[in-house]
């Protein structure tokens, strides 16, 4: 059976933002059920996203990868202008994404994932 530190290395593999069980059960020639015991143990320092990946099956960072990852995200994104168009009139209005802003979200399917 892997050890912790074998699951948050495979989590923290810097070619994907987010894994599947699969994907680290593949890694570590591991079974999903070992896996997901692993994961569901320490689930105070794992972050599960809100989306599935295109499997369906669900995704799963460390608490650190996830927070250099949405620190990269937050860099990128600041004083981006988003341009929107209201549904209703039409209309169209500028906002800028603020660099001061700290809130986070899983609410798009990371770029690279297994």
């Amino acid at each position: 059976m892997p050890k912790w530190e074998d699951v948050v290395q495979a989590l923290e593999d810097p070619r994907y933002a987010w894994r599947t069980v699969r994907g680290i059960a593949r890694q570590l020639k591991a079974t999903k059920e070992e896996i997901q015991d692993i994961l569901d143990k320490k689930a105070e320092e794992v972050v599960k996203s809100s989306i599935p990946a295109n499997t369906g099956e669900e995704l799963y960072t460390t608490r650190r990868h996830y927070n250099q990852e949405a620190s990269s995200f937050a860099k990128f994104t600041s004083g981006v202008t988003m341009t929107v168009t209201s549904s209703t009139s039409g209309s169209t209005s500028t906002s800028t994404t603020s660099s001061s802003s700290t809130s986070s979200t899983t609410t798009t399917t990371p770029p690279s994932q297994e």
